[in-house]
């Protein structure tokens, strides 16, 4: 099955929280700039739920994501407001005629794009989408965390669905696999790859983009070569 073809309607259930949590990064970092209506692009957008938060704290905000299914749920939700807008779209592709202020892409989705080809030209088409030094905003899920706590088998069940996730890293391909099983014998496979900063900050600069900020957790805890999570704020050069 495509990614989230089946999980997009347990997806909040799972991991909505991630991206709840995401509104107060968001808020002090406008607040900061003085922006008090922002026009924001969310990439990887799932189904819409920091999208319509933002939206209803009176941000423009586009959601964009791969997943048709995920964009249809988003859809659904955000029925009737007039700032929030949704697009199935892959976001390595994405080109916009709109400025932003502030591009996000949440959730460890920048892990989602395997090659660094084509997180170069991702890079460079966020860029060209922000305002002068406008920010971009994104998290990633590090080798550390793929090395530590990647090889598990779960049983879950979520919203009366059950599965199995069963999650592996290879090392030698630098590649995790997450696969989904349902009890009717499909399943969901998504493939990540980790980024740490060493890698990103050469592709962020090459794309016009400056780090002004790292951290590893919502609490701004310090990143360091032995966090799970990399947050980096990078700035419109």
């Amino acid at each position: 099955m495509m990614i989230y073809e089946r999980l997009s309607a347990i997806y909040d259930s799972g991991w909505g929280d991630f991206s709840r949590q995401y509104t107060g990064i968001v808020e002090k970092l406008l607040t900061e700039r003085g922006i008090k209506k922002a026009r924001i692009l969310d990439l990887a957008c799932g189904t819409g739920v920091l999208a319509i938060m933002l939206a209803r704290k009176g941000h423009t905000v586009t959601g964009i994501d791969i997943s048709p299914e995920m964009v249809r749920m988003a859809q659904s939700k955000s029925a009737g407001m007039s700032r929030v807008s949704f697009e199935a779209v892959d976001m390595v592709d994405y080109e916009s005629d709109r400025k932003y202020d502030l591009v996000l892409c949440t959730f460890d989705s920048i892990n989602y794009v395997l090659a660094v080809k084509d997180l170069r030209r991702m890079l460079k088409n966020i860029a060209a989408a922000l305002k002068p030094h406008g920010l971009f905003v994104f998290d990633s899920n590090t080798k550390w965390l793929y090395r530590h706590h990647h090889d598990t088998t779960q049983e879950r069940e979520l919203d009366s669905q059950s599965f199995i996730q069963d999650c592996r890293y290879d090392a030698s391909r630098n590649r995790a696999i997450t696969r989904f099983l349902f009890p009717d014998g499909t399943y969901e496979e998504h493939a990540q790859r980790p980024y740490g900063i060493k890698e990103l900050e050469p592709l962020l600069n090459s794309a016009g983009l400056a780090v002004k900020d790292l951290f590893s957790w919502f609490d701004r805890r310090p990143y360091s070569s032995r966090t799970e999570k990399l947050f980096c704020v990078a700035r419109r050069q």
